[in-house]
């Protein structure tokens, strides 16, 4: 970013010159051309540890007001990093602001990896009850289909500590096809050392005589 590149060269004349320009205030709609300055909660935290470091703190704090304000949720992994932008920038009101709009119960879920990482920032920024409502739709409605992803959000609900919804995901996963997962998650590879019946339950014991 500009911003950065000036400050390495510690060109502290052109960094005010920028900050005082339109382009460094996000909220000129003088422009009717210009894109909505909200509509991407990344470029908005990005822009905020750009003048956090430059030492520009009236433009953090208006760009935290209005990112937190009006930011959209559509995006969990952009709004990790917005609020782990607002919570550097030391925040706590936009960062509270932000919470208040329930981004754990309105952001989508098709990308478990994404949400994974928003259980943990939420987690540090204390938002205990948004930990457990989004840790109770992910482990109901996230996809299974990337075996990876669901990894990372198993982990993550584990350490949470969100035991039921830990266990609701772990029952979801012999479905789609992730037994292994299954066995390891729940410690259930002895439980089920002869298998998992249709109904979900483990096989009964079976030896290769049975097998003729």
């Amino acid at each position: 970013m500009l911003l950065d590149e000036l400050r390495r060269v510690r060109a502290d004349e052109q960094i005010s010159t920028l900050l005082s320009r339109a382009p460094y205030d996000p909220f000129d709609d003088s422009d009717t051309g210009a894109r909505d300055p909200f509509d991407n909660p990344d470029a908005d935290a990005e822009l905020l540890d750009a003048l956090r470091r430059a030492g520009a703190v009236k433009q953090v704090t208006t760009l935290a007001e209005r990112a937190a304000a009006h930011a959209p949720l559509h995006n969990p992994q952009a709004v990790t990093r917005l609020l782990n932008a607002l919570r550097e920038a030391g925040a706590g009101e936009q960062v509270t602001a932000l919470l208040s709009r329930d981004p754990a119960a309105h952001v989508p879920l098709d990308n478990p990896g994404a949400v994974a990482d928003l259980l943990d920032e939420l987690r540090e920024a204390g938002a205990v009850e948004q930990v457990t409502t989004l840790a109770e739709r992910a482990a109901t409605h996230a996809p299974l289909d990337d075996p990876y992803a669901v990894h990372e959000l198993l982990n993550a609900l584990q350490y949470e500590g969100t035991a039921e919804q830990t266990a609701m995901l772990t029952q979801r996963l012999p479905a789609a096809g992730l037994f292994e997962m299954f066995l390891q998650a729940g410690g259930h590879r002895e439980q089920f050392r002869f298998g998992r019946s249709p109904e979900g339950t483990a096989a009964a014991a079976w030896g290769w005589d049975d097998l003729k």
